[in-house]
């Protein structure tokens, strides 16, 4: 492995791992009470993140990787969508028969989700507009 290869491969580890452990220290602080804690320090690890990848003098993500962000985004619309469009109907229905109760997360999910598909739907609005 060559010298810039390395680098590149230890500057998107730490990337990665920067985004990672933001989202882990942003959930934990959470769950044991300390929202507020929890959203500085995914703050500290975005910024990070971001400086990293804006400041290296290696070139990070290239063309393939491009490709490979947009099939990854697309399967994960896909995921959530099939998943979404089985669970809601089916959890709103056993609510109505008075089998379930909806927990508020789960209300808060579901904007979530209609949010995510609204601004996909933009999204996808948008970029037949340039073709």
């Amino acid at each position: 492995m060559t010298a810039t290869a390395h680098t590149t491969t230890t500057y998107r580890r730490t990337y990665f791992g920067l985004w990672a452990a933001a989202g882990l220290v942003f959930a934990l602080l959470i769950a044991v009470g300390y929202p507020l804690v929890g959203v500085g320090a995914f703050a500290l690890g975005a910024l990070g993140a971001t400086a990293l990848q804006h400041r290296s003098s290696v070139v990070m993500f290239d063309e393939r990787d491009t490709t490979v962000f947009q099939e990854a985004g697309a399967n994960t619309v896909a995921a959530v969508g099939m998943s979404s469009a089985v669970v809601f109907p089916t959890l709103t229905a056993l609510r109505a028969l008075g089998i379930v109760e909806w927990p508020l997360w789960l209300a808060h999910l579901g904007w979530f989700v209609a949010g995510l598909f609204a601004i996909w739907g933009l999204m996808v609005a948008v970029a037949r507009s340039k073709r």
